[in-house]
């Protein structure tokens, strides 16, 4: 019985590998991550059950035992959980939003899974079959992103040239790649039979493939970081091999030269247009631009913000309020697109500004604590592909985090990979001796409590959260479409989901989208009740995330629209009132100075209107959008002169307008109107 249970046990974990390809396009908000989230909670709760069951059947072989990497994770763990309760949103960091759903909660499961499957997996011969499994798994991911590379449009693709798979983003298929090398050489070195050893090549060579198909920068950066500490750690312990050293040497040396020879001709089209690597060459040397600028920018921010929570930071999944806090109108500059940060981008800025010094040393100590103890699982005879390929794989994950974050299946082989690197160095390298002669008597009791405790969890946090977001497409849907939107939406908040929050704000932006449509069909009863409905809705969100100021944005837009579809002067009062509120959380942004000012100028408060436009111009002078809207607001004003003044001092500038604020100012200013000399500036405080 006891075997059958860990057959058990093992079959739950060779499942979990099989998450990266669960997604339902047509059932979930999100349905690249929704799905992922909960059935791997799911299984990681039935493997905890499994787990409990197990134990009871033989505790001194299959009880967790203590160990430097294990301690080093419970450590960044407890980090994890202080910042959530002591950070500035501890609600947003214990579930996050269903777009990610890698809250404090989430990552227990992790946590959870990483204790389980360290326990219970203790012969090579076990491992080999789950590293085999996860190859399996991994490379079929890596075959449909093959498959998108000739059908972009493949299982909602939408990454142009990138592929992203059943992932969802280009960034995870990269991530996933580079494991998948490591892990396909790993498995080829330790695989006796032919046959095997082709599908473990095959598999790293489809990883390494899916690197340059997802054109992720910070997955090559990975690769080309854990090759180099590959063959580094090689040398090390080939110490006793002349030949073979001297091979590693001239392939480390012409892999040098290699990088010198396509860095200095980064620029040319050959090698700026190789996936990936052209893409990394040009970052490091500040040709690349975009959204390269606006990450350095992002990791400024971050430090700026740890300054001030200096010890356990923001609370985790909260960069987003401090980027606001501390935002900076240059990101403007390159595009509305590039306001928006809920992520440094990387991860030891990301670490430091949401958990602070004492989260950032956590983190770090996993990586540190897994190769002292590999080093000295080496000294102890440790097989010593499995000691090269865990330190490069590490130092490549850490590199590449370096441009980007953690996501589902990201932690997911992360801590596979940390359960079996333990493992190894537990079972195999120190042999810890265990007493397996004593049998307990199948525990039939435990075993009946346990699964009805398992499927109640499951029941509460996976099953409802999951019928939540279902429910939530279809009142979405009904929005559109006219029927029973409010009734629709009335049973998906009936569902108990900690994403409470997400599914007010999905269906209030969603009203603000569709309520046009309804005034113009006649419906207008209807679009002041869905408006109301909406204020009332978000409004709740305040109470629970006052900070958020894409709330306070979303309110105002409400306002706006009723007062503009009802006539009615209390509803921009209540905006102006909410968009002051917000100006306080963030600043400088210039969205809502924008908005804020052209609410106050339909208020007929022109001094504080054109007030707030020249603070945007006097933050950021280089942004055309804060020129042509402080033009526009003079024009309506009568003021005709102030506002050519204010477009010719912005040409002589160099502003530059794009298509809409170009065609803004024409009407203000002939497009052959002589410029102020650059040197005036009329635009004070």
């Amino acid at each position: 019985m006891q075997r059958k249970l860990f057959l058990f046990t093992s079959i739950i974990i060779g499942l979990t590998f099989f998450v990266p390809l669960v997604m339902r396009s047509s059932s979930f908000i999100f349905p690249f991550i929704v799905p992922k989230i909960v059935v791997f909670r799911s299984l990681a709760l039935l493997l905890a059950g499994a787990y409990t069951v197990l134990l009871a059947t033989n505790w001194e072989k299959f009880r967790m035992r203590f160990t430097p990497i294990t301690g080093a994770i419970l450590l960044f763990f407890a980090s994890f959980t202080i910042s959530t309760f002591v950070g500035v949103d501890w609600y947003h960091s214990l579930w996050d939003n269903h777009e990610r759903m890698l809250g404090l909660f989430t990552i227990l499961h992790y946590v959870l899974y990483y204790l389980v499957v360290t326990s219970v997996v203790q012969e090579w011969k076990d491992w080999r079959w789950l590293l085999r499994t996860f190859l399996l798994a991994g490379s079929i991911v890596m075959v449909i992103g093959v498959l998108q590379r000739f059908k972009p449009d493949l299982l909602l693709n939408q990454s142009g040239s990138r592929v992203a798979s059943t992932l969802g983003n280009p960034i995870y298929v990269g991530g996933y790649g580079l494991f998948l090398a490591f892990l396909g050489w790993l498995t080829f070195m330790k695989e006796q039979l032919r046959g095997w050893k082709i599908f473990a090549g095959a598999a790293g060579l489809l990883g390494f493939l899916g690197i340059f198909l997802s054109g992720t920068r910070g997955s090559m950066l990975g690769l080309l970081s854990g090759m180099f500490v590959l063959g580094a750690v090689y040398l090390f312990m080939m110490r006793g091999h002349r030949e073979m050293r001297r091979m590693l040497v001239g392939l480390m040396g012409g892999f040098i030269v290699l990088l010198g020879v396509l860095f200095a001709f980064r620029q040319t089209p050959f090698v700026s247009q190789i996936p990936a690597l052209g893409g990394l060459l040009n970052s490091f040397s500040g040709a690349a631009g975009g959204t390269a600028s606006t990450r350095f920018m992002a990791w400024g921010i971050a430090v700026e913000a740890w300054q001030e929570r200096p010890v356990f930071g923001w609370g985790p999944n909260n960069y987003y309020y401090a980027f606001n806090k501390y935002y900076r109108p240059e990101f403007l500059e390159h595009g509305w697109g590039e306001t928006w940060f809920d992520n440094a981008h990387n991860i030891i800025m990301n670490t430091l500004a949401v958990q602070g010094a004492f989260g950032l040393l956590t983190y770090l100590a996993m990586f540190g604590t897994v190769v002292f103890m590999l080093y000295r699982g080496y000294r102890r005879g440790l097989d010593h592909h499995i000691v090269a390929v865990g330190v490069a794989f590490l130092a490549a994950h850490l590199a590449q985090n370096v441009f980007v974050f953690e996501n589902p299946t990201s932690y997911l082989y992360f801590f596979f990979f940390l359960a079996f690197l333990n493992s190894q160095v537990e079972y195999q390298a120190v042999t810890v001796p265990v007493n397996t002669a004593k049998r307990e008597a199948f525990p039939f009791a435990l075993s009946a409590v346990v699964t009805l405790v398992i499927l109640l969890l499951v029941y509460s946090t996976n099953w409802n959260a999951a019928r939540a977001n279902q429910s939530s497409l279809l009142s979405l849907r009904g929005l559109y479409t006219q029927q029973d939107p409010i009734g629709q939406y009335q049973k998906t908040v009936a569902i108990p989901s900690p994403h409470i929050d997400d599914i007010r704000t999905d269906f209030s932006r969603t009203i603000t989208q569709v309520v046009d449509f309804y005034v113009r069909d006649g419906k207008s009863d209807m679009a002041k009740q869905l408006l109301d409905l909406a204020r009332s809705e978000l409004q709740k969100n305040l109470g629970l995330h006052p900070n958020d100021i894409r709330t306070h944005l979303l309110v105002a837009q409400v306002d706006e629209m009723g007062a503009s579809y009802f006539q009615n002067p209390e509803y921009l009062f209540d905006a102006e009132r909410i968009l002051t509120e917000a100006l306080q959380h963030s600043p400088k942004r210039q969205q809502i100075q924008y908005v804020l000012a052209a609410i106050k100028l339909n208020l007929l408060k022109f001094d504080e209107a054109i007030a707030l436009m020249k603070q945007s111009i006097e933050n950021d002078p280089k942004v055309a959008d804060g020129w042509w809207r402080l033009a526009v607001f003079y024009d309506r004003m009568g003021k005709r002169d102030e506002a050519q003044a204010v477009v010719l001092e912005a040409r002589g500038l160099g502003i530059k307008f794009d298509e809409q604020g170009q065609s803004m100012v024409n009407g203000i200013l002939p497009i052959g109107a002589t410029p102020t000399p650059a040197n005036h500036q009329i635009i004070t405080l």
